[in-house]
């Protein structure tokens, strides 16, 4: 669909917002999650505006937009065609999938599974739009993130891919910089490449973080690593 039939940012959030839910939603939900604390006096008929736009935009690309894009006693739902994926339920699904498949021992399976959980939780989620459900979904997604890096992690690990392991352990501290998980698998990484001064050092710059970011000092020497 193009960005013309995409109907601005109203439509955008329209899309996603009844993409992402499960069930239909309310009219005056809609509303909220559209503009929050500031709706226009007109809210309502930008809304309608705005659903006749997308479904002008789903039957140029030949989909059948009265039956996707539906309003009926005061809700509104989309429900796309079956072969159409919502990728952030397809993130969750992935990598729930994966870690079910380390528990298994199919590990071939786990490592298609978490990359491709990570590949779709890693892109920006309407990016420039700040609401209150679109934080929420971030926040989901953000998590995603983490337990597939966790896992690419440890199955880079398990198939000998050490340095692939650093990557995905360094993504790990990028994406929550003060955790303790993180620096360990950093570290371990590190002196499992026979690199101990850049452990020392990954723990030292880990360190200084703590002490300038969140007033914590941490005293422990990591002996096991260094």
């Amino acid at each position: 669909m193009g960005h013309a039939d995409m109907s601005g940012v109203i439509g955008r959030m329209i899309l996603t917002d009844l993409s992402i839910s499960l069930n239909a939603i309310s009219r005056s939900v809609l509303i909220d999650d559209l503009w929050e604390e500031d709706p226009p006096e007109a809210a309502e008929s930008v809304l309608n505006a705005t659903c006749s736009r997308l479904r002008r935009g789903l039957a140029n690309i030949g989909l059948p937009a009265k039956d996707i894009l539906m309003s009926t006693g005061g809700y509104l739902q989309l429900k796309w065609p079956s072969g159409v994926r919502i990728d952030t339920r397809t993130a969750v699904r992935s990598i729930d999938n994966a870690e079910g498949d380390i528990r298994r021992g199919d590990m071939e399976s786990a490592l298609r599974q978490a990359t491709i959980a990570y590949a779709i939780a890693r892109r920006p989620l309407l990016p420039g739009i700040e609401r209150e459900w679109l934080t929420r979904e971030r926040t989901k997604l953000a998590q995603v993130t983490e337990r597939s890096l966790h896992a690419l992690g440890d199955l880079w690990a398990a198939q000998g891919d050490t340095r692939s392991s650093l990557l995905m352990a360094n993504k790990l501290l990028e994406l929550n910089p003060y955790s303790e998980i993180a620096i360990k698998r950093v570290m371990g990484s590190l002196v499992a490449l026979g690199d101990r001064p850049a452990a020392a050092k990954a723990l030292v710059n880990w360190k200084t973080s703590l002490a300038t970011d969140l007033e914590i000092v941490d005293d422990r020497s990591f002996s096991d690593f260094v």
